[in-house]
């Protein structure tokens, strides 16, 4: 897998110090437990989420469509990503990219060329 990634969210202060990668047909997530690789057509859903405090805060518990988390960073401060994915070994994903909203644009993007090649 020599190809570059679409985009990069480098490792920094907000991600833990991990680096997520978007590619043509996967997502990327290089941990400290090791790379994580999460193909499109695993992806169900991808969302941009406020701080998980912030929301407990203003009195939204986010019970609705709960599923069990892996949450690789400091998603519950800050504003992350969550992807919903099939699977076995985690249905559900929080990261903190650098920039969320980047990242979900650039994420969104990708997988609607990946969807339109199949």
């Amino acid at each position: 897998m020599s190809e570059a990634p679409i985009y990069t969210s480098p490792s920094t202060v907000k991600s833990l110090w991990q680096e997520y990668r978007i590619f043509a047909d996967r997502l990327e997530l290089d941990t400290h437990v090791g790379l994580f690789t999460v193909p499109f057509d695993d992806i169900e859903r991808i969302d941009l989420r406020e701080s998980d405090v912030a929301g407990l805060l203003k009195g939204d518990l986010q019970l609705r469509n709960f599923r069990p988390a892996w949450k690789l960073d400091w998603a519950n401060f800050l504003e992350h990503i969550v992807i919903d994915k099939t699977g076995t070994w985690a249905q559900r994903l929080m990261i903190t990219p650098d920039d969320p909203a980047a990242f979900k644009a650039a994420l969104d993007a990708a997988m609607t060329k990946f969807t339109e090649r199949a």
